[in-house]
């Protein structure tokens, strides 16, 4: 529970954040609003109690500050913030280093533009302020190749993948990226632009950075609502009001209903009960999405595997995403355990089913218990 209220409070920071950094551009509190509460609608697809949302809070003060550094009188405090957020970011989460890479960014662009030139020492001074706080972590210099190290050793997980145009959901986040790139660029704002640079390119080599180019571009798109929009949001001030707070009451009694959940593990996605079924010191063989949640509530259990695919390295994910689907050398993938939890539609699910060896022990519809047959 204590995650929960955690990352619910980490989420309102990060819509504060957002708004801030559209007030900062011009948008009005109408527009910001909407377009907020539109592009809340898409985010929930990446908002949940993970180290990521980290990111996306740190990614906005960043712009933020970085925003702030070119108009500062005294430019010092804002390099001593870049610091201190740098320093809290990379102890909390390893993707620290995309803001790094956005400040060199940063500077880049200043030296480019002509009208900004003069300003270009404070930016290359912030970066080398940003990359020396970023290796004040526990692995010092190792925090500068783990994110590679961690793509390599992911070679299956969606999250970790290119883009793919395929997908209706990373085409319209792609879109709205490129629509605030031009806008920025547009505007010969050096210090956006070059984030949405170095976003754009992160989002089309992974997966995951996709909801930080989405977040950073609400803001700029808020702020270059036409005057066409403008006047029907102002002609229309009343029934919009209306919808939003019908909107919020929705929410909250949704928010409500829910509370008895609060804390617990999507049932849509995973098992409620079926992990304490597992008999007590069991060696599990179970899915790469099950481990985590199965250390948290049984940690006399020992997992097979887990979703932090750099500790168990590339070799072992993929043997493992391939014995869930029947593939390859299943049966050597179960030597040596005493149970198994897979979700039910999947190919191994149904070996076991049939298998002399295994009984199901327990099911529900997001995974199934197995244990070995004496």
């Amino acid at each position: 529970m204590g995650s929960a209220i955690a990352a619910s409070v980490l989420v309102a920071i990060l819509g504060a954040l957002l708004l801030l950094q559209a007030r900062q551009l011009g948008a009005t509190p109408v527009v910001s609003g909407w377009v907020l509460f539109i592009g809340g609608a898409i985010m929930t697809t990446w908002i949940s109690a993970r180290p990521q949302v980290v990111d996306y809070i740190a990614m906005m003060a960043l712009v933020l500050l970085l925003n702030r550094l070119g108009a500062a009188v005294r430019p010092a405090w804002v390099i001593a913030g870049l610091g201190l957020l740098t320093i809290a970011w990379v102890n909390l989460h390893a993707a620290a280093s995309l803001g790094a890479v956005s400040c060199g960014a940063a500077a880049v662009a200043m030296l480019i533009s002509r009208s900004d030139r003069r300003l270009t020492f404070r930016f290359v001074g912030a970066t080398l302020v940003v990359v020396g706080c970023l290796l004040i972590n526990p692995y010092g210099f190792g925090i500068l190749s783990q994110a590679v190290q961690v793509k390599d050793q992911s070679t299956n997980i969606r999250e970790w993948q290119p883009f793919d145009s395929s997908d209706p959901l990373q085409l319209v986040v792609m879109a709205a990226g490129l629509a605030a790139f031009i806008i920025v660029a547009r505007r010969r704002d050096p210090v956006l632009a070059a984030v949405m640079a170095v976003m754009l390119c992160g989002s089309i080599t992974a997966y995951r950075i996709l909801p930080i180019l989405f977040m950073v571009s609400l803001p700029i798109l808020s702020a270059a609502a036409p005057p066409s929009v403008l006047r029907y949001f102002e002609s229309r001030r009343r029934m919009l009001a209306q919808g939003a707070f019908a909107g919020v009451l929705v929410a909250v009694i949704a928010a409500f209903i829910n509370i008895p959940n609060l804390g617990r593990p999507d049932p849509a996605h995973f098992p409620s009960a079926a992990i304490q079924e597992i008999p007590v010191g069991c060696k599990l063989f179970n899915d790469y999405q099950l481990g985590g949640l199965v250390i948290l509530q049984r940690p006399d259990v020992a997992v097979s595997i887990d979703s932090r695919n750099d500790l168990y390295g590339a070799r072992r994910v993929d043997r493992s995403l391939n014995a869930i689907e029947g593939r390859g050398d299943y049966e050597g993938e179960l030597q040596g355990a005493g149970c198994a939890l897979i979700p039910p539609d999947t190919e191994l699910a149904g070996l076991l089913r049939e298998s002399p060896f295994w009984a199901r022990t327990f099911s529900e519809p997001t995974a199934e218990l197995f244990v070995r047959v004496p």
